[in-house]
């Protein structure tokens, strides 16, 4: 084991023993290099990798703090991301990059299955969960009978909630993939991370009640505030792995 993997121990079992909570403070760098006989570069490597695993978080100036519990997202669920994270116990906030009626161009036919130039709904909003930025969604929805629907507020209105309740579409089933991205310039500047921080990337695609196509979706979620996970059933008779 090298010597950074055990200082991560180290500072992961001193949270445990001494029961620090969310937001509270750590000792300082020279005061746990001193405790635990190491130098400060590897104490340092130490906390960067907690940092990125979202277990502490450093301010500049301040210190290490212990980083708030990330929000798990459940991938057999078929909430939207926003909503997903608000069902999580987040608290969700959201604001609105770019929310537009468009003609679906070579993209959207190949994603939704309809025609060129037919009007699909485009948005695109950063999700802020517990006042930190943690994923940008954005979706392309088959606009053709939803009329109006880029006239609603979806800073605070739920877009499954409005296709549900305003034009009766509900989206049931879908298929959806992970991967790992690294952020660029204009995703740096929207969730406030550094240009080539490491992200999930998960895109899908929703199908309403009619197995139709309902929604094309992508999410760049910060792993430092939300992982994704599914639920394991046991097998059914004469079932094997």
């Amino acid at each position: 084991m090298s010597s950074r993997d055990t200082i991560t121990e180290l500072i992961e079992c001193y949270i445990i023993d001494n029961d620090l909570r969310p937001g509270d403070r750590l000792p300082s760098e020279r005061d746990l290099c001193k405790q635990w006989g190491v130098n400060r570069m590897t104490l340092r490597n130490a906390i960067k990798r907690l940092s990125e695993l979202g277990v502490v978080e450093s301010k500049v100036g301040l210190g290490t703090f212990v980083a708030k519990p990330k929000i798990v997202r459940n991938l057999q669920d078929t909430l939207g991301s926003s909503e997903a994270i608000a069902a999580a116990g987040g608290e969700l906030e959201r604001i609105v990059v770019s929310s537009r009626l468009a003609e679906a161009d070579k993209h959207a036919v190949r994603q939704l299955h309809v025609m060129l130039a037919s009007p699909v709904f485009e948005l695109t909003r950063v999700c802020i969960v517990d006042g930190e930025r943690a994923a940008i969604e954005s979706v392309i929805v088959n606009a053709r009978d939803c009329p109006g629907i880029e006239g609603h507020d979806y800073a605070v209105e739920s877009l499954y909630g409005v296709l549900r309740e305003e034009y009766g579409l509900v989206a049931t089933r879908g298929t959806e993939r992970i991967d790992v991205c690294k952020l660029d310039e204009r995703e740096a500047d929207l969730l406030d991370y550094p240009a080539g921080t490491t992200a999930f990337f998960q895109e899908g695609l929703m199908l309403d009640q009619e197995g139709k196509p309902l929604e094309y979706f992508t999410t760049i979620a910060m792993p430092q505030r939300i992982v994704f996970g599914t639920e394991l059933r046991p097998f059914s008779e004469g079932e094997g792995r």
